[in-house]
């Protein structure tokens, strides 16, 4: 059971995923930045939003590219690189998984 502390902690972590979407998160510095156990951390984002803090990041990103494919020009090389993937190949991989 989550209490309403813990979804307003769980919200405020999500909007600072979504704030600084493309930084490097780990769990273990989410938790420090924001004194949370690691378990109620994930539970709470789990029960929040039904999926991992990574699942969530990525779903995020994959999500921005798409717009930015539909509303510009850019490659699909650039927007890829610009998600955080090193490779296309795997942004392409991801993004059919998401999307098929």
């Amino acid at each position: 059971m989550i209490i309403r502390k813990d979804v307003l902690l769980i919200e405020k972590i999500r909007d600072y995923l979504d704030e600084n979407l493309y930084d490097e998160h780990s769990i273990q510095g989410l938790c420090r930045q924001f004194t949370i156990n690691r378990e109620k951390l994930q539970a709470g984002f789990h029960a929040l939003v039904n999926c991992t803090v990574h699942a969530y990041i990525v779903r995020q990103r994959i999500d921005r590219a798409a717009q930015r494919l539909l509303e510009t020009d850019d490659s699909i090389k650039v927007v890829a690189l610009d998600s955080g993937y090193k490779k296309q190949r795997s942004f392409n991989k991801t993004f059919k998984a998401l999307y098929n």
